[in-house]
């Protein structure tokens, strides 16, 4: 799956939801707005959710340097 510039420059934030779960919304340039379809239960899950959908991970340069290995 690609990622185009458009869903790199959408601005992601990932929101404690009532009960304590985790909810990702994400706007785009234009203003329009995507959200989770479902609360999750830590944000390991909610993050790796708003990966499928998107959602650019950056990993560090040690992460970077293990891969490599």
């Amino acid at each position: 799956m690609g990622t185009t510039l458009d869903e790199r420059r959408k601005q992601w934030n990932f929101l404690m939801a009532d009960g304590g779960g985790w909810q990702w919304r994400a706007v785009s340039p234009d203003g329009a707005e995507a959200t989770s379809d479902r609360i999750f239960a830590t944000l390991k899950e909610c993050t790796e959710d708003a990966a499928r959908n998107g959602y650019v991970v950056w990993k560090t340069e040690e992460e970077r340097r293990r891969a490599r290995r």
